[in-house]
């Protein structure tokens, strides 16, 4: 007689906690950090993360778990895979007949065997989606550790989405979801279940949660009121790196055209991207952009859509970005979904104003009219076009303005420093703690 596997679909998190107490791990007087995220590369989380690596004070005590490695870099470790045996497999079909996610992700354990991680007095999370890690492994893995938790979107909010694209049902809990296939997937409504197994796990590690936008930090709040350390540090990046410079000499460099109206817009699969409005961009291209007008994208396709398309495949060099960025006009950026977006805080740092979306915390960086231009609805192409071309049309004095402006507000308040001091003085804090 076999055994009924149904019987066990909804205690899998269970099952997956009670293997955790095969592992162990002894804690060390040593101050040592360790970072874990889905990527190395790729992503703005992964950024962040790389950035710690790199700037902090305390980077020589840093270790930084991945998913996914992409680079030599001794201090990133990848986090390997468990083979395909059995048991392994049981639990992924368990995992996909019952809706749960990513709870048959137990690799992450052997983190409680590495040498590093065992000497760490903090862990800070990232990204934990992205099919690699069980949420219901969190209360052993981070035991006896200050664990600090920085979100870049909102899955920890939801059932199983990254985005809510404008669904309010992760604020009666879940349940009746309408997007099953929202990234990341599942096949079976099961979303309240794993939305009542991230609340539990919360109440048991009480993490320090970290918000890039005081817009997602009130949305965390509201799903969360339990968490009461809850902290705002906006994202930062370099001003040197993306900095202004001579836009005819850069184009030149690039072989853009010198004296055209240059728009850019810039995302992880460029127009193919479901969520920062590709679709949008598309549409424009179709109908035309105006006269001498011409589109950059970055990070898709590398094919001409029109003689005015002018195409990039995806750019890793931040400072080829920065090019860019400095021989372009204005940034379209029609985003669906989005909290405190880098690519706007490195266009604007480049003195290139942006055109987008009023949604997230994209207001906590943009004010209409003074150093960019926000547009309520991010499907409005009307709005958008009449914005492009309104500023397409303005005097080069008020085009200056704008982009000192924006060149200005990342200065001021979403510099690299200011993001890296501030996760320093929480590191400090911590260790002062021991």
């Amino acid at each position: 007689m076999r055994f009924p596997k149904t019987l066990l679909i909804p205690h899998l998190p269970k099952i997956v906690q009670f293997l955790s107490l095969f592992y162990f791990s002894r804690s060390s007087k040593k101050n040592k950090i360790s970072i874990i995220n889905t990527y190395e590369q790729g992503g703005g989380a992964a950024k962040i993360a790389k950035d710690l690596l790199s700037n902090s004070r305390f980077s020589k005590e840093i270790g930084f778990f991945v998913n996914k490695k992409s680079t030599n870099n001794q201090q990133v470790i990848e986090l390997e895979q468990s083979s395909h045996s059995r048991f392994q497999l049981f639990l992924e079909e368990l995992e996909k007949v019952g809706g749960w996610l990513d709870i048959s992700k137990i690799s992450p354990l052997k983190l409680l065997r590495n040498t590093h991680f065992k000497s760490s007095k903090i862990v800070h999370l990232h990204n934990l989606h992205g099919y690699y890690f069980s949420y219901s492994i969190l209360p052993k893995v981070v035991r006896h550790k200050k664990t600090i938790w920085t979100l870049h979107d909102e899955q920890l909010l939801t059932g199983h989405c990254a985005c809510t694209l404008n669904c309010e049902q992760w604020k009666k809990g879940c349940g009746n979801c309408p997007n099953l296939n929202t990234y990341p997937a599942v096949k079976v409504d099961n979303t309240q279940k794993l939305l009542e197994v991230k609340a539990r796990i919360l109440k048991k590690i009480q993490p320090t949660i970290i918000c890039p936008s005081e817009w997602l930090a009130e949305r965390f709040c509201k799903a969360f009121p339990f968490i009461t350390d809850v902290k705002v540090i906006p994202n930062g990046i370099n001003t040197d790196i993306f900095a202004p410079q001579d836009k005819k000499k850069i184009r030149k460099e690039l072989n853009l055209p010198v004296d055209a109206f240059i728009l850019l817009f810039a995302a992880e699969l460029s127009t193919s991207n479901p969520f920062k409005g590709g679709d949008l961009i598309n549409s424009l291209m179709n109908d035309g952009l105006g006269e001498n007008t011409y589109l950059i994208t970055i990070g898709g396709e590398t094919t001409k859509s029109s003689p005015f398309h002018i195409p990039f495949g995806y750019i890793a060099e931040e400072s080829k970005m920065a090019d860019l960025y400095a021989a372009a006009d204005v940034m379209i950026y029609p985003t669906k979904a989005d909290n405190l977006p880098l690519v706007i805080l490195e266009a604007m740092s480049s003195g290139l104003p942006v055109i987008s979306s009023n949604l997230g915390g994209i207001s906590e960086i943009i004010i209409d009219q003074e150093n960019s231009f926000l547009i309520d609805s991010y499907y409005d192409k009307i709005a958008f076009q009449k914005c492009i071309t309104n500023f397409r049309e303005s005097t080069d004095e008020f085009k200056t303005k704008m982009a000192r402006n924006a060149r200005a507000t990342v200065e001021n308040k979403f510099s690299l420093h200011k993001m890296i001091h501030a996760y320093d003085k929480l590191y400090e804090s911590f260790f002062d703690e021991y």
